[in-house]
This record gives structure tokens, sequence and C-alpha cells, in this order.
């Protein structure tokens, strides 16, 4: 008999406002099982894609749908709660805004490992409301992440057994790093220039709400950076900062000039509000790189090793602690968005 494992089985009551952990006993295993990178599970019902850094499977009808994600273990910190706010901020908030409180929990995983889980209600342009299940499994310098996103109870069993079955192998290898390339490697101007480049992390502003970072790097070698931030309890207030200068890449590393930056309000629609407040310019050097995570990555790390005012108060990038992570905006996310979003 395995382990106790915990279920889902309550865990959306009351509208996500609470979470429950029960514990279940599940026999281990099936012949029906799938296995991708250290994860062994029985597949969930639904559509199979896969792509290099995840396998999926979803469900849908004409108003709902479950949503089933594995994804590969990537280099972790060995922190169980900071393994899992870097992936819930890399995989679930970068698209998308969390409308109630996250709530979260580690427990003892079988093979040595650490599972912490966490739920929340999020919104989308694309999908409106739904819940977001998240488990990240953490050890031997590794994590790996499962996602599940739905929007109606009815899918709850099919969620539990799933997640209930997970088995998960010891590396072959427990790198105490991850992996990169040497700075500036593959950083040609080009690949910088390709797209915007964005991230998006929860606000502390009332502590409900959104940060969102941008950058444009022109061919002609200047820049333009946004960040922007919004609050529920502020809901038509939209505070920007916009930023404009020159960049100049040296030896594996990004120079930013900025030679304008302003504060600015706006409404919902865009429009703003008051005049522009000046902000402070800040210079700043960063050895840049781009990786394949969850899509390509560019990678952000100060040169100081501090963090800037610019780009936030927390390192983001799991891998190292002392990087900044960016990403190409989802569809809706684009500035200007398209006119259907």
């Amino acid at each position: 008999m395995s382990p106790p494992i915990p279920c889902w089985r309550t865990a959306f009551r009351a509208g996500l406002a609470t979470l429950a952990w029960l514990a279940c006993l599940l026999a281990t295993a099936v012949a029906r099982a799938e296995t991708f990178d250290l994860a062994t599970f029985d597949p969930p019902p639904g559509t199979r894609s896969e792509t290099a850094h995840a396998v999926g499977y979803t469900v849908s009808a004409p108003t709902t749908f479950a949503v089933y994600a594995v994804y590969r273990s990537v280099p972790g910190t060995g922190d169980p709660a900071r393994d899992f706010q870097d992936e819930w901020q890399a995989i679930v908030t970068r698209d998308s805004r969390q409308t109630t409180e996250l709530r979260t929990q580690t427990v003892d995983w079988p093979g040595g490992w650490k599972m912490t889980m966490g739920a929340a209600k999020v919104w989308t342009p694309e999908q409106r409301n739904y819940g977001a299940l998240m488990s990240v499994f953490t050890g031997y310098g590794v994590k790996l992440s499962v996602l599940v996103k739905y929007n109606d109870d009815l899918y709850r069993p099919d969620i539990d057994r799933f997640l209930a079955g997970i088995r998960l192998a010891r590396p072959a290898a427990s790198p105490s790093a991850p992996a990169r390339p040497a700075a500036g490697a593959g950083a040609a101007p080009g690949a910088l220039t390709a797209h915007e480049w964005y991230r998006s992390v929860a606000s502390t502003w009332q502590s409900d709400g959104y940060l969102r970072y941008r950058y444009r790097f022109g061919a002609d070698g200047t820049y333009r950076f946004m960040k922007e931030w919004w609050s529920q309890y502020h809901h038509l207030d939209y505070w920007f900062i916009e930023e404009s200068g020159r960049y100049r890449i040296e030896g594996g590393t990004l120079q930013l000039s900025p030679a304008k930056a302003v504060k600015v309000l706006r409404d919902k629609a865009g429009n703003a509000r008051g005049a522009p407040e000046p902000v402070a310019l800040e210079p700043a050097r960063y050895r840049f790189q781009f990786q394949q995570l969850y899509k390509e990555t560019l990678i952000l790390s100060p040169v100081t090793g501090q963090t800037t005012v610019r780009d936030g108060k927390q390192f983001s990038f799991a891998g190292d602690g002392k990087s900044y992570y960016f990403e190409p905006p989802s569809r809706c996310e684009q500035r200007p968005a398209p006119a259907d979003c």
C-alpha cells in the first residue's frame, strides 16, 4: 500500500476561498500508465499534446473544460516554497490574473520528494474564470510541476485520480546549478529585437493585483520599457512607468542608458489622468542570455548582483535566484493587443 497522498476532493469548496487538504490511499499502479521525464501517471481523459517541455491533455465541452499539463523537470532551488512560487509565476500568472487568495501546503511525497500544492482562481481573456491547481515536486536538485486548469466541478473526480496517481523517479544526475550557456551565448542583437519581452508578477499593492514589465529593443539601438500595475481595490486606475533610451551590447552584457522616464496614471481605456510625473533615471548593465524554458526566455542578470528599481524588488528566475526572466507575451498581452481581445 502506498503512503497517504493528499487529495483535492474539497479543494475548491466555497469558491476557492478555502483550500482543504484530505488524505487518500491509492494503489500504485496501472497498466495504461505513461511516463514523461521523471513522472509516471495514468493519462487523464482528453486529447493528448506534447512539446519539448511538457505533455498535456485537454477535455472540453461547449461551456466547460479541463486542461492537464506535466512539465519536464528543471533545476530547482531546494526550497519547496520558493520553487512553488517561481513556478506559479512562470506558468500561471505570466498569462493570467489571479483573482482569489493563493493557498499552499507542502507535504512529503514517496521517493524522497517534497510536494507543494496550491490553488486559486485566475482569469484570462480567452478562458475567463477558472480554477488553477498546481503541484510542484522538489528533490534531488530539481523541480517538476504539474498544472490542472478547469472551470466545472464535474471534472473533479478525474482530477483527483490523476493527481493522486503521480509517481516520480529519481533523476539520473542531481545538478546543483542550472546548466546554462556562457553569458551572452546566442545573444545576437537580432534575437533581442525579435519581439517584445514581457513578465508578470503578483502585485503587493493592496495584496491583490498585478505588475507587468515590458522591454522592446529596436534595431537602431533604442529601447522602450514599460511597467504597469493595477489593484482590485483601485480597479479603474492603471499606473505606468514609461521609459525610453538607448542600449548597447558589449562583452556579453546589455547596457541601458535611459533618456526619459515618467510615471503616468491612466484609466481602463488608456487615457492619461493628470500630468505625467518625472521618474529618476537608472542606468543599468546586465549579463544576458537566452534559454528555452517554457518558451523562449531572455534572462537578465544585473552585473552588480543587486535588484534594480526598474525590474522589481525580487529576483524572479528560479535557476540562480539572481536574474529576471522575460518571455514573448501571449497573443492578448501584446501591445497593442489584437482587436478581438
